[in-house]
């Protein structure tokens, strides 16, 4: 399982987070990041990402890109849908250039806005549809209070949407704050986990990898009961961002050391 630094481990420290995260991760020993930031978080941002440029920074930092997140699965309407799915659907592209194995993003909409579900549904049927042939696998993620939290939203979309690219992103700290147990998640969708966010919480704040009251230790045991060969991605959402250049190093080595591996 490898280590992966996501730019939101530096947002809120520095103005271009990609950009802090190409400059400062390498130095910690990580070799692989995310693009979590504004450059694609949006249908407008996603129009103007200038993949020739992400390319050579990568290629300068030294990282490979393991994966990007888009805007959300779904929308408020029809046309927001549509719009969703283009954004999506040019992710996946922007993946596969740069050597990525997924995209990962949550729902477009609150939890209790009507007919948000059926909307995720059919966002992520006709990305599958849309970007059929591709490798890049698309991963729905739970965020508190989103229409994607509990693991019954995501057996919804999974009995809808049967493509098996089309799984689950385990994110630590969101499930946590939505009180589900994290580990039963893990051997109920086992074949269809296809990435992991690694965040640490003390009830639904985030704070530093190995500061919280997570048992990270455990989760890791569980993946390695399921034989899951993804990556682990270090996500840090905290309210002192001034922390953040030690909490990311401090989760590197908090995360190695559960992996077993020698720095």
């Amino acid at each position: 399982m490898n280590i992966i630094c996501a730019s939101i481990c530096y947002r809120g420290y520095a103005d271009d987070e990609v950009a802090a995260t190409l400059e400062n991760a390498p130095a910690l020993g990580y070799r692989f990041m995310e693009i979590h930031g504004p450059m694609t978080w949006s249908v407008e941002a996603v129009e103007a990402f200038d993949l020739p440029a992400v390319q050579a920074r990568l290629r300068a930092s030294g990282m490979a890109c393991a994966g990007i997140y888009p805007p959300g699965w779904g929308g408020h309407d029809a046309v927001d849908v549509e719009a969703h799915v283009r954004a999506i659907e040019k992710c996946v592209g922007f993946a596969e250039a740069l050597g990525a194995d997924h995209v990962a993003t949550t729902g477009a909409s609150k939890r209790d806005e009507a007919g948000a579900r059926e909307r995720v549904i059919d966002c992520a049927r006709r990305v599958a549809a849309r970007t059929a042939g591709s490798p890049v696998r698309l991963c729905l993620e739970p965020h508190f209070g989103n229409v994607l939290q509990m693991p019954e939203d995501f057996q919804q979309v999974f009995d809808a949407v049967p493509d098996p690219r089309v799984g689950l992103c385990v994110d630590t700290g969101h499930f946590h704050a939505a009180g589900v147990d994290t580990i039963s998640v893990i051997r109920r969708f086992a074949p269809r986990i296809f990435n992991v966010h690694l965040k640490d919480h003390l009830g639904a704040v985030s704070v530093g990898i190995g500061r919280g009251e997570i048992d990270l230790a455990a989760i890791i045991a569980a993946l390695r009961e399921i034989d899951y060969r993804g990556g682990l991605t270090v996500e840090l959402e905290v309210e002192d961002p001034q922390s953040l250049p030690r909490y990311t190093a401090e989760a590197y080595v908090y995360i190695s050391g559960l992996l077993g591996t020698k720095l």
